[in-house]
């Protein structure tokens, strides 16, 4: 049965199970989330997570999607830093472009908030379910406190076939993959204990791996575990050659430089 779901594009795939802090400050979003939270909470608080799981007013989600063209801050005419134009259709108003956004996401949990006097949050957000969007709602992009909301289907997690199989490989080649990382130095975003699961296991592993954007929501689409762990595993033994070479001319650079944070 569809759902209806606040919509908030981000340039990071949310996989279930991957915790992500967000910083969130433009309009739109600050009313996202000052509508979902209701009066919780008042200017300067916070809220731990299990006062977000204990609180009376029903679970605090909203769906994460990809962005796969343009930014998470709405510009001005497909304009980015610096007045660059980024190709960035204009949708909406006189000169105010949106982002395209995928059309598998993921719902995101809020497990902790902070609030700061200019109405900024800060949260930390639990990938929840993947879903699909059968209907996108309209926005007026020239409003900067309208956000965009969808129906949406939630999605199957079938194993697939041969599930366990593909888990042990992939459980070798992502061992390999930190050890060849830790020994230049580097590590992938997090080292989780992998669970036994091949579900959680395909996510983690999903969440977890430095890839491309495009790449992790290809995981993220995967119809089945099995299917995910063998396209991961394909990308392990990738990711494995090139750290392996004396140089590493296409080692996305982006998760090793950056905080983790996401702006919006």
């Amino acid at each position: 049965m569809p759902l209806a779901l606040p919509i908030f594009p981000l340039n990071t795939v949310l996989f279930p199970g991957m915790t992500v802090p967000l910083h969130v400050f433009e309009r739109r979003y600050r009313r996202l989330v000052s509508e979902l939270l209701g009066p919780t909470l008042t200017q300067g608080e916070a809220l731990t997570e299990g006062e977000a799981r204990s609180a009376p007013r029903g679970p605090r989600r909203f769906g994460v999607v990809w962005i796969e063209l343009g930014h998470e801050v709405a510009s001005e005419s497909g304009q980015g830093a610096g007045e660059a134009d980024t190709g960035v259709p204009v949708a909406g108003g006189p000169g105010v472009a949106l982002p395209r956004v995928s059309a598998t996401g993921c719902t995101a949990l809020v497990r902790d908030v902070r609030t700061y006097e200019d109405g900024r949050f800060d949260l930390v957000v639990e990938g929840g379910a993947r879903f699909t969007v059968t209907d996108l709602s309209e926005v007026d992009a020239s409003s900067p406190e309208e956000y965009a909301t969808a129906s949406v289907a939630f999605l199957p997690e079938p194993l697939g076939p041969d599930a366990e199989e593909h888990a042990e490989r992939v459980r070798d080649l992502y061992a390999a993959y930190c050890q060849r990382l830790a020994g230049i130095g580097l590590s992938p975003d997090a080292s989780p204990e992998l669970p036994k699961d091949p579900i959680a296991l395909s996510y983690s592993v999903a969440a977890s791996a430095v890839l491309d954007q495009w790449e992790k929501q290809r995981l993220l689409e995967a119809e089945d575990a099995a299917t995910r762990l063998a396209v991961a595993a394909r990308f392990l033994r990738r990711e494995n050659r090139i750290v392996a070479a004396p140089t590493l001319p296409n080692l996305p650079a982006g998760p090793f430089l950056n905080n983790g944070v996401s702006f919006n």
